[in-house]
């Protein structure tokens, strides 16, 4: 049996360098984070059962073997059958150890949250649902900027919820549309307010806070449309509206079928900002909860809301741990197993 230790930056890296030297029959019999010299590295312990034909010429002192005494050679061979034992046991766990995350890549899992999962060596369901409670509730204030990148659904989104706010918290919610750039915009959310019968108004900026004083004595909630995320409206635009209207809170809408790299870059660049709830679009489109895994970040919110189609209210959904680990765990039967 040859075994040997391989260190990367990464953990993607690392099993490449495995798959690259003993193939892909190697077995992975240890993992983890190691520091050396002030520099951490990702380090892995594989080893591949070698052929006859690959093990070298025996020594002179195995050679000389025959000469040791009967006594002392039944007990050497009975020490050997033991350790050969003790190695089969670890090779079998640590295979299936190895496989199950190297599965988790494969699915695109980030490499943060696999390397949580195997620090944590507890059954997935369990590490699930402990991520998720440590996540807490999130409030839910009465002005919420809505935020989202292009083609995420934040208009249908909003009215969804101001429809579910008033059928199932009997609220008072109006919908303002700050959104000059998206073409058909403005149409498209006239028509969403007259068929469910919601409240709705174009606002600018400049004159919001004005318009704020009226509308925060009639109404529970006021949710608030805006253009997607881009260069036309970027970080700099939300920054001085969180300057200017410090009561305002943002509402990230993501949608959930999107590459979990591309979310957690999102993320980097606007966790400064008050986010105070996510919800989830395209739920539906889902064949894999493993898509979800990047929600256990420990800096991410708890996902508030679920959209999984297009009906109202029926395809919209108040997220609590027991239903979103449903999501979670769906399509996930192989690695469970």
């Amino acid at each position: 049996m040859r075994i040997k230790r391989f260190r990367a930056k990464n953990m993607m890296e690392a099993l490449k360098k495995v798959k690259a030297e003993l193939g892909e029959e190697a077995v992975i019999l240890d993992s983890g984070k190691v520091t050396e010299d002030g520099n951490s590295y990702y380090e892995v312990v594989a080893a591949i059962e070698e052929r006859e034909d690959q093990l070298e010429p025996p020594s002179p002192s195995v050679q000389n073997f025959q000469e040791l005494e009967t006594a002392d050679l039944e007990s050497l061979k009975r020490d050997l059958l033991e350790i050969k034992k003790d190695i089969k046991l670890l090779l079998e766990k640590n295979k299936v150890k190895g496989e199950k995350y190297s599965y988790l890549f494969k699915e695109g899992v980030p490499e943060e949250i696999v390397q949580l999962l195997e620090e944590a060596d507890k059954p997935i369901k369990d590490f699930l649902f402990e991520k998720l409670s440590q996540k807490g509730v999130c409030p839910f204030s009465k002005v919420q900027l809505f935020i989202g990148e292009p083609g995420v659904g934040k208009t249908t989104t909003i009215f969804k919820m101001a429809f579910w706010l008033r059928l199932k918290k009997n609220s008072k919610v109006m919908v303002l549309n700050s959104d000059n750039y998206k073409i058909g915009g403005k149409e498209q959310a006239l028509r969403l307010s007259q068929l469910l019968e919601i409240p709705f108004s174009q606002i600018d900026w400049e004159d919001f806070e004005e318009k704020y004083k009226v509308f925060s004595k009639n109404f529970d909630y006021i949710l608030i449309d805006t253009p997607s995320l881009g260069k036309k409206f970027s970080l700099y635009e939300l920054t001085e509206i969180e300057q200017r209207f410090p009561f305002v809170r943002f509402h990230l809408v993501l949608r959930a079928s999107e590459n979990p790299k591309n979310l957690l870059n999102l993320w980097e660049e606007i966790k400064k900002l008050p986010i105070e709830n996510i919800t989830l679009t395209f739920l539906d489109k889902l064949y894999s909860g493993f898509s979800l895994f990047w929600i256990l970040h420990p800096e991410f919110p708890f996902p508030s809301f679920a959209s999984t189609g297009e009906r109202i209210p029926e395809d919209f959904e108040r997220l609590e741990y027991e239903n979103f680990l449903r999501y979670l765990l769906k399509g996930t039967e192989k690695f469970l197993t």
